[in-house]
This record gives C-alpha cells, structure tokens and sequence, in this order.
C-alpha cells in the first residue's frame, strides 16, 4: 500500500483488463518504481503526457524487453527522492493553483466512492456473492492494525486501506499459491496485527492448503483467510479470454484447465488443523461471518478460514 485510500486526490486503481481512466487523462504521469505501470493493451497515456520513471533501476535493466516511453529518468530510492522532490515543487507552486486542483480531485474522489459504492450495493442480495459486495463486506472489517494479503481476488475499490505496510499483493516474482504462506510471513513478523489473506480458489488450491494450515498450527500463527470460491480458475481463463477474445473458448464458453468445480469443502479442511470454518452463500451473511472469523482469530487465538461462494 503506498497511497492511502481515503486521500482526497486518491483517483482509484489500476484495475486488471480496466485500468484506470486517471492514466489516459493526466498530463504528467510520475512512475514510482514500478515495472509495469498500466497495461498498454487496455490503455496508455495520451500522446502529449510527459512520463517520469523513479526508481533505483528505472530503466529495469535485468529485463530482456521493456518498452515503456520516459521524457525523464530518475535513478534514486523513492523512499528518499520523493520528500525532496516535494521539498523542491513545494517552492515553485502556487499555493491558489495547488487549492483548486486538490478541491477539484476531492470532488472527483467523493463522486467515483459513490459510483463504487452503488456497484457494491447493487450486489447485495444477489447469489451467489458477488466479488465487488465480497471485497465491500471485508472492508468493511478492516481496522489501521490489520494486515491484507491479497492474490487476486479482493476489488480495492471496497478496500479502505490507509497504512503502510497494510496491504501486500502478489509481486512480478511470485507464481500461483503465494498469498497464504506470505499472509503466515505477514503474522510471523507483524504478531500484534491482524492479518487477513484473500485468495482466488485456485490460488489457496495451489498454496498447498494443508501444508500451510499445519505451519499456522505449529507456529501459532492464527491468520484469517478468505477464499473468494466461485469454482473458476480466472487467471487462466481471464489470459485465455484477453489473448483471443474471438477464440473457440470466448464462442463455447467452454475455456479448458480453467474449471474448478466440483469445489471441496474448503471451510474443512482449515477445522481438521483446529481451526474454524465457515461456508458462506448468503450476502447478507457475510460480515457478521467475517466478525465471528476473527473473534476466533483475535480472541481465541485460532486460525480461521471462509469459504465465501461467488458468482463465476
């Protein structure tokens, strides 16, 4: 997390297969140690936007092929290079320019939360559970002392998180199956947080459930995980679809090793590890099972799991 969500001039999320429509229109676009920073197939700065890379390897030189345009190139540790870039804008700025910029984003900001919030909403009664009303439900629970591994699934649109550090999401290096053992990394050197991992289906599938539940058993790690189950592989399907979007599988629906159904009883397997466990189908049901999830997280010191069935 490195720009908190309730900040005024806070423009939303570079969403997969959406992005952001804040890239497509800013004049001045600054990269901040990012490898990809929009996905140019979906959308890219207009042609006029001047594009600033910062980063300690900017040019991202170990990559055999990165095609990024840059107007300016800034080799520097952000943690470091941004208070003095600031420093150095804040004596060229007009405080009155500077005032109705940030009224004018703090209206855009209010406007898009409400936008975000009647998508939400508008899932609220319908089965199964829809991602956007699930990812609302868990921001709902969220707290400044809470930690959020997410691998994939959790829309941060609903998601108000505000501290760093708060919120860590599957890194360039990291394969299918990441989150959970990273959510027991987050526990293990963060004890006093709460650490919440929501994972896709196919991502707690693939993080060797037992495997992980037996190392929060042992090491005393009680974590929650949310597993957003709507019996679907998306990432194999989402690439599939994204690749040939006139293909046989975008015809047939029919899009193979994409299927995760019939689904295991996941909510089971986190109860054979002491742990507790819950199905969860209807909407409405959804926060109060968050909160009885992590009373036995907080106050029970066990590890819990939801199995929270999702709209394919």
């Amino acid at each position: 997390m490195n720009f908190p969500h309730d900040h005024p001039c806070q423009l939303g999320f570079g969403l997969p297969f959406e992005g952001n429509p804040a890239v497509a229109e800013a004049d001045v676009l600054l990269v901040l140690d990012s490898d990809v920073p929009w996905y140019p197939s979906i959308q890219k700065p207009r042609e006029e936007a001047r594009v600033i890379h910062l980063a300690v390897d900017p040019h991202f030189s170990r990559y055999p092929i990165r095609s990024y345009p840059s107007d300016v190139v800034l080799a520097a540790d952000p943690a470091v290079a941004l208070g003095l870039l600031a420093e150095a804008v804040g004596k060229r700025v007009r405080p009155a320019i500077a005032a109705s910029r940030t009224e004018r984003l703090a209206a855009e900001h209010r406007a898009q939360r409400q936008v975000w919030l009647a998508a939400a909403r508008a899932e609220a009664e319908q089965r199964p559970i829809g991602f956007q009303w699930a990812s609302r439900c868990v921001g709902e629970v969220l707290d400044r002392e809470t930690i959020v591994v997410n691998e994939y699934p959790l829309d941060l649109r609903h998601a108000p998180l505000a501290e760093p550090g708060s919120y860590l999401a599957s890194p360039p290096s990291s394969g299918l199956g990441w989150g959970f053992g990273a959510a027991l990394g987050a526990k293990l050197g963060a004890p006093g947080k709460t650490v919440i991992a929501t994972l896709g289906d196919g991502a707690y599938l693939f993080s060797v459930p037992t495997a992980c539940h037996f190392a929060a058993r042992m090491h005393e790690l009680p974590v929650l995980t949310v597993v957003f189950n709507n019996e679907s592989w998306d990432a194999v399907k989402s690439a599939c679809l994204g690749l040939h979007p006139d293909g046989w599988a975008a015809t047939t629906r029919h899009i193979p090793l994409s299927d995760l159904a019939p689904a295991p009883r996941y909510e089971e397997i986190v109860r054979a590890f002491d742990g507790y466990g819950e199905r969860v189908e209807e909407p409405a049901e959804l926060v109060p099972a968050l909160r009885r999830a992590l009373h036995a997280v907080r106050e029970e010191r066990r590890q819990a799991l939801l199995n929270v069935v999702c709209r394919r």
